[in-house]
Order: C-alpha cells, then structure tokens, then sequence
C-alpha cells in the first residue's frame, strides 16, 4: 500500500509540474479518476459534460498499464467523442497513449464528452490500473 501511495505521490506531482511549466491549464473545469479492466478496442469511458467555462485542455492519464499479450503493453490508440442526441456523435480526434498524458487541447465546445479504445499495438484487452480524465 505505502509503494501504492508513492506512486500517487509521484503522479501528483508530476502533474503539477507540467501545468507549472505552461503544457496544461492551471485550473481545470471537471475531473474523475477510474480504472480500466479488461476493455477490447471499441469499449467507451464514462460520459462527462463539459460546459466550456474554461480554457481547460481534455485529456486521459494512464498509469500501470499492461494487457493480456505476452509482449505487454506499448501503446493505446483512443478517440475523443462528443455525443450529439439523434445525430452521429462528433469524433474530436485521435490520440496515442503510451501509458502517460494524453490531450485534445481544450475542444472549446460544451457538451457531453467521453474516449473510446480504438487500437492496442499488443493484445486484446486491457488493464489501466489509475486513469485520470481530465477537462
């Protein structure tokens, strides 16, 4: 458990450190910390509703990651969707994470927002021990 909580420690202050350096808003709108358990290319986070009272960048922190190859984990290919009723929902755009940050900068575009698994580089599913979504 103490190895648990260094790591947050870690994490922490990690993010605090890019948002000092300029890469990241210093405050943001919303956030929500997960996990992610045994996900296949096409499941979808939770919704969120971002209202756009901020210059806040989206984005999603994986940390402990691994998957069910023998090779582990490299990478995940997500996609940020805006969900529109009665209509296709908006696809913001694609990123690749590495097992760290990954954002859209802000989609300057109130909504109801969530990320899909598009791709894994190794494996079928996958397992996200702490996952941060932030906007």
């Amino acid at each position: 458990m103490e190895n648990y909580r260094q790591k947050i420690a870690v994490v922490m202050a990690g993010v605090a450190l890019v948002g000092l350096a300029g890469a990241g808003p210093a405050q943001a709108e919303g956030g929500r910390d997960t996990y992610i358990t045994q996900w296949a290319p096409g499941k979808e986070s939770g919704r969120w509703t971002d209202n756009n009272e901020d210059s806040a960048w989206t984005g999603v922190y994986f940390q402990g990651c691994s998957t069910d190859s023998s090779m582990g984990f490299n990478r995940a290919g997500l996609q940020l969707w805006k969900h529109q009723d009665f209509r296709p929902d908006i696809n913001k755009g694609y990123r690749v994470n590495y097992c760290q940050w990954v954002d859209w900068n802000d989609p300057n575009d109130a909504g109801v927002y969530y990320f899909r698994l598009d791709s894994l580089l190794h494996g079928g599913y996958l397992w996200v021990d702490y996952v941060k979504i932030g906007w």
